[in-house]
């Protein structure tokens, strides 16, 4: 019989010249030619995704077909963005770390309070696909702008309306620019290789409680650790099901549409990212997202 996958962890990869699809299980990568370069878009393909579970719909490409298996650490690093999103959103304020970092960095004190206690979260439009990159990839930060930091964030992926997988997020973010002025707040979100996501999408039935998923923040200079931090989904206010529905509100989201669901940890005032660090995210049942520092 064929193998199969138990657990729906889902990757894309370089595989010689070719992009090619899998799952992750345990310390194996199972490639299977049935799942094509991008078996996410074919997904959302359909005439309504949302019906279908997209563990189902992976099974079915798979049930009966022969893999081709790697061990993990050797495809670890040509791993790439496991979908290419629609557009790409993002929550704000949804943990108490993020209010705290945020009224010491601007001018126009309260409004981050304000809206950590509001029923209307904080929803704002991070990008498209193009501006997105993966694990092993190049994230950048503004030419313009002396206090960069990432932002690791629970990802949300939508099928039309429902959320199909969860992902790693890395909200890029220029803390300067919009501390200068909240007006800012596009240009401190939204440029060049300011998002990253991966490296798994994984199947909600993967992870049992999505409000319990522990985060962890490593930045490495020169091959040396230089901020370690971590928090859990268990710390943020908001639902995901509460934030999606904002989001959707009167808005016409495109389909594989992400959203990335606020930050718990950030590095300390003094503190931003340099060309050639090295950001690692690591969440539970999610994988390790590594991406490389470059300055525009």
């Amino acid at each position: 019989m064929a193998s199969t996958c138990p657990d729906m962890k889902l990757v894309r990869l370089n595989e010689g010249a070719r992009t090619a699809a899998g799952c992750v299980s345990g310390e194996e990568v199972r490639i299977y030619d049935s799942l094509g370069e991008d078996p996410f878009a074919d997904y959302i393909r359909q005439k309504n995704p949302d019906k279908t579970p997209l563990a189902d719909f992976f099974r079915s490409l798979i049930e009966d077909r022969k893999p081709r298996v790697y061990r993990l650490d050797w495809v670890r690093d040509r791993l790439i963005m496991p979908m290419v999103p629609g557009e790409v959103w993002a929550a704000g304020v949804t943990y108490q770390r993020s209010v705290e970092a945020r009224e010491d960095e601007t001018k126009a004190k309260g409004i981050y309070d304000r809206v950590y206690g509001a029923e209307r979260p904080e929803v704002l439009f991070k990008g498209l696909g193009y501006r997105t990159v993966g694990p092993n990839d190049v994230i950048c930060i503004r030419s313009d702008s002396k206090w960069d930091v990432p932002e690791p964030e629970f990802t949300l992926v939508y099928g039309e309306r429902k959320i199909a997988a969860y992902t790693i997020g890395n909200d890029v973010s220029s803390r300067d620019i919009e501390g200068a002025n909240p007006l800012y707040l596009p240009q401190a979100k939204v440029w060049q290789n300011s998002c990253s996501i991966g490296p798994y999408l994984v199947t909600p039935d993967e992870i049992k409680n999505p409000k319990n998923v522990g985060i962890r923040l490593k930045i490495f200079r020169a091959r040396e650790a230089v901020f370690a931090g971590e928090t859990s989904t268990s710390n943020m206010k908001r639902e995901f099901d509460e934030l999606s529905r904002f989001l959707f509100r009167d808005n016409p989201v495109p389909r594989g549409s992400i959203m990335l669901t606020g930050v718990g940890i950030v590095p300390p005032d003094n503190f931003t990212l340099q060309d050639g660090d090295i950001v690692e995210i690591s969440m539970d049942g999610l994988g390790t997202m590594r991406n490389y520092v470059k300055k525009l």
